[in-house]
Order: structure tokens, then sequence, then C-alpha cells
């Protein structure tokens, strides 16, 4: 894949969730709530998260197509994993939410939050259990 592909699927994405951006994010069960962002867009869309998804036998175009269905899928997910990191700035809480698409396939997302609906999440696919 090319530079040039991956920013036209970058695009694409931006343009597809954009009705999301400064809206909240919320699942009061797990007591999480965040305002999707411009953060949020770049780290689901940055290299890394693409190539994770990557490496467990997706396609970058899968990932993406996933991605534009972020809030379905962080509605439907549950969190599997909660903890607490401080770093020099503030206390991050870290929520690991899981969905389950089509077949065995699953959706990952890390949701990390801070202060009062601040914070991001990102997302990478897997196949079967982790």
């Amino acid at each position: 894949m090319t530079c040039k592909e991956l920013d036209f699927l970058r695009n694409n994405f931006r343009n597809a969730v954009g009705c999301y951006r400064k809206k909240l994010f919320e699942k009061r069960r797990y007591g999480i709530a965040f305002t999707f962002n411009r953060l949020s867009m770049n780290k689901i869309g940055c290299i890394k998260s693409v190539m994770k998804s990557v490496q467990n036998g997706f396609t970058p175009e899968e990932h993406f197509e996933a991605a534009e269905n972020i809030k379905e899928l962080f509605e439907h997910s549950e969190v599997i994993e909660q903890h607490y990191k401080n770093t020099k700035y503030r206390c991050e809480r870290h929520n690991m939410c899981v969905c389950n698409t089509t077949g065995n396939n699953k959706v990952y997302m890390n949701v990390i939050t801070w202060g009062q609906n601040e914070g991001y999440i990102d997302l990478y696919l897997k196949k079967g259990a982790e």
C-alpha cells in the first residue's frame, strides 16, 4: 500500500466520521464518557493502528471500513479491562472495549479518558479471541 492510498483511506474515514466530532460517546454502565475529537480520528488512522489490524490478517481498507462505524461499535462493545495510569500531566483511565463483528472477528477499542468528557478512542481488528 502506498502513502497516497493510505492518505485516501484516511481522508474518506475522516469525512465519514466528521459528524461525530464534538459528540459525546458514553457508556454509563462503565462510567466512560469522552467527546469524540480530532485526536480520536488521528489515533484510529495512524499507521500503528492500521498496521496492528494488518498484522492480524486484515487489509487497511477493512480497518477503515470498520472505523467508519466507530460510534455503533463503541455502543455495542463490552469493557473487558480497566486500569488507571498516572502520567506527568493527568490520571488516565484506560478501558479496553471489544465488539464482535462478522464471523469470529472482533474490534478492539482502547478508550483513554481523563477530566470531564476528555479522552480519545483507538481501534484495531483481530480474528478470534485474544
